[in-house]
């Protein structure tokens, strides 16, 4: 039988002031074990008042894209990577700008893909490891990962079907739990996988910064508001 072509898949990252943080992660996918005419880069800068574009333009491959634009939002970033992409792309993967990936892990993916999930699948979340590592920290992630897969949510990376993206957009009235609200969107056409990886390792620094059962506490209950009061939230993010 022919082999079969690996997908080809779209990463997106949004960057707003992550200076300290992005070069680690567009390093770790110059290093991808995978085919490079099989995968695309989007990075874009969305109000950025630091040195990220000087990182990026540092690291980024010529091949890769770099957006800018004044408009802040993560979900307003996420919308106009969409926009970008190929339309040979098969999935699309949004990436923090503070999550790296090991060399393996399209590899890793692209089989799970292929290979050993059901049909119909449509989005996605992967296991994640904590970086810096330390026995807190994973004890910590294991509970975050377990409860992630158990809701079927996400946290630091959305894995979305192409074709899903013909439709659907991120949510950029919130500022908290807008990914959440578009898994749950794409899962109302798609089934919903998680796959246990030990590829992607993801900052600590939310953790470091507000504490870790108060982060925990705290996120369990912006989750528990209404829509409505999710909508006049402004999260900040770590930096």
């Amino acid at each position: 039988m022919p082999e079969t072509q690996p997908l080809f898949f779209s990463i997106v990252i949004p960057a707003h002031n992550e200076e300290k943080y992005i070069g680690g992660t567009l390093a770790s996918l110059r290093q991808l074990d995978y085919p490079h005419d099989r995968f695309e880069v989007i990075i874009v800068e969305n109000a950025c008042t630091d040195n990220t574009a000087q990182v990026v333009g540092q690291m980024a491959l010529p091949d890769w894209t770099v957006l800018n634009t004044p408009q802040a939002g993560v979900s307003h970033a996420r919308n106009m990577g969409i926009e970008r992409v190929a339309e040979k792309s098969d999935w699309v993967i949004f990436l923090d700008a503070d999550t790296r990936f090991e060399p393996r892990f399209l590899s890793e993916l692209n089989h799970s893909l292929q290979t050993t999930m059901r049909h119909n699948l449509g989005t996605g979340m992967v296991s994640l490891l904590p970086d810096p590592d330390s026995p807190r920290a994973r004890w910590w992630y294991t509970v975050v990962n377990v409860a992630t897969g158990m809701a079927r949510a996400t946290k630091s990376i959305q894995i979305i079907r192409r074709d899903l993206l013909h439709d659907i957009r991120y949510d950029e009235t919130l500022t908290f739990a807008e990914d959440l609200s578009m898994m749950r969107e794409c899962q109302r056409h798609s089934r919903y996988f998680y796959l246990r990886s030990t590829s992607v390792l993801s900052s600590t620094r939310r953790f470091e910064q507000g504490g870790w059962v108060p982060e925990i506490l705290r996120s369990l209950y912006l989750l528990s508001l209404p829509y409505e009061k999710k909508q006049a939230i402004r999260y900040p993010a770590p930096r």
